[in-house]
């Protein structure tokens, strides 16, 4: 049997390595990394999320969510406020500190998507896009019935 060399995941590994290495430099000054923006801009953009429907929006578990945003509260770029209906639940909202590093988020992500994606045409970009959510969504249903197996198997 001939072994193939999975050269496609291994750019996608190097891009995302090169990514987080990339944001992690440019928000030095905020002292936050890579992990912390994604948490950062979801909440700047759905202002009131739970840290519940932000961890299942991303695909990240519940501690690694609170683990983020955890340190996006200390920072002070995010706070917590308790549900006046349900007191377990938390909604997250970005402070007024938050904002410079909202801004800066954006143009970094802009620049950094500029970069990786120089020489290309709309069409390649656009055909780019579409190949990759599609291997995005099959990776995706391919770990839920994984999951759904194993939890078949446990009963």
């Amino acid at each position: 049997m001939k072994h193939q060399t999975a050269t496609f995941l291994k750019s996608i590994s190097l891009i995302q390595r090169n990514t987080n290495r990339y944001f992690d430099t440019m928000l030095e000054e905020f002292q936050i990394g890579s992990g912390q923006q994604f948490f950062l801009l979801r909440i700047f953009e759905h202002d009131g999320i739970t840290l519940y429907d932000l961890a299942k929006t991303g695909g990240y578990d519940k501690g690694t969510a609170t683990k983020a945003v955890q340190k996006l509260v200390d920072q002070g770029y995010v706070e917590c406020v308790m549900d006046e209906r349900d007191k377990r639940v938390r909604h997250l909202h970005i402070t007024p500190s938050g904002m410079p590093v909202i801004e800066r988020l954006y143009e970094i992500r802009a620049c950094w998507k500029s970069t990786l994606l120089d020489g290309m045409t709309n069409e390649q970009e656009e055909e780019l896009l579409k190949l990759l959510e599609q291997i995005a969504k099959a990776s995706s249903h391919t770990l839920c019935e994984i999951g759904g197996k194993k939890e078949h198997k446990r009963q």
